[in-house]
């Protein structure tokens, strides 16, 4: 699996269709948490990218840049393709940034109510 996502992630640099510098792109996470929502993702990954029965969890700690353009690209699941037509790359920028900027939640242990 992990040799397939790599190989797969290779021939997206080779072919020119992902960034090459590995660096996401800056980006406006206010704008992408709008687009995060107009757009439908929080349906399958909830409004913070916890993740939902129809989606895995984007948030905390979203993939690296490439392998998320990549999905978002070229899914490999249920999830619909989105093209550049439909979502353009400072958009998808500007999406990543919404999701790098959600914090993790408390640690159980730091939750009142559950340390009874």
């Amino acid at each position: 699996m992990r040799t397939s996502i790599a190989a797969a992630l290779a021939a997206a640099l080779a072919t020119g269709s992902l960034a090459a510098s590995g660096a996401a792109p800056s980006g406006d996470a206010a704008h992408g948490k709008a687009l995060f929502m107009s757009e439908g993702c929080f349906a399958c990954h909830g409004t913070v990218g916890h993740g939902e029965p129809y989606g895995p969890r984007l948030a905390p700690k979203p993939l690296v840049w490439e392998a998320f353009v990549h999905q978002l690209r070229h899914p490999r699941s249920s999830m619909p393709p989105y093209s550049p037509k439909y979502v353009n790359d400072k958009d998808l920028a500007d999406i990543y940034a919404y999701l790098e900027s959600i914090p993790a939640g408390p640690k159980a242990s730091e939750i009142p109510l559950l340390k009874d």
